[in-house]
């Protein structure tokens, strides 16, 4: 039998992040931008972590069209799998859309670090990325990066803060308390998604 190691450490805290492309997004792509480069054009937006950038105000959700809530459910649903194990297979809480918003990031655009607390859950889906693919190996502009909360770890060998390059349909679930920024967009054309949060509440019975 062998004998433990005195040595081995209990690794804590894990912060789940979890994303994927969603299946038939492509017939939804050009009407959705071209609808959200409209809202751009009509109103002027509000400023939150967006500097150098567009973020919509309450006519997104105001004005959403059936591919805004196409997106939207796609999401819902994504994150409903991806925590059916985190939340008891949905037994006994139920996941609620909590908001969500239009981001346009023009040439040197991009997203300040910040959090969505007291959110549980927040996700961005990306509707169009002109450029970002053909960035060469190690450049991150339009990548949206998700801060270390513990840095300490990252001289131990256990990772530091984590980039996910954005392409048209996928979305990115994470935990709303985790800080994260965007990297300034250096393409052209302007870098586009929808960003949402979610919230775990308790299912009520009918």
């Amino acid at each position: 039998m062998s004998t433990p190691d005195p040595f081995a450490p209990q690794l804590l805290f894990p912060l789940p992040i979890f994303h994927s492309v969603i299946a038939g997004f492509e017939e939804h792509q050009a009407p959705l931008l071209a609808e959200i480069l409209e809202l751009q054009r009509r109103y002027p937006g509000v400023t939150r972590s967006n500097r150098n950038a567009w973020h919509s105000g309450e006519e997104f959700l105001r004005h959403r069209s059936e591919h805004v809530a196409w997106v939207l459910a796609r999401a819902v649903k994504f994150a409903q799998g991806a925590l059916a194990s985190t939340y008891g297979g949905w037994k006994t809480h139920e996941l609620k859309l909590a908001g969500a918003w239009a981001n346009v990031l023009g040439a040197g655009g991009w997203n300040a670090p910040h959090h969505h607390f007291p959110l549980q859950w927040s996700g961005s889906f990306y509707v169009s990325t002109p450029g970002i693919a053909e960035n060469p190996p190690g450049d991150p502009s339009g990548h949206i990066e998700f801060l270390n909360p513990t840095p300490w770890l990252s001289p131990m060998g256990q990772g530091g803060n984590a980039a996910f390059k954005p392409k048209p349909g996928l979305t990115v679930l994470f935990p709303a308390s985790l800080y994260h920024y965007v990297h300034p967009h250096t393409g052209a054309e302007p870098r586009v998604s929808i960003a949402y949060n979610l919230t775990v509440v308790p299912r009520t019975t009918a």
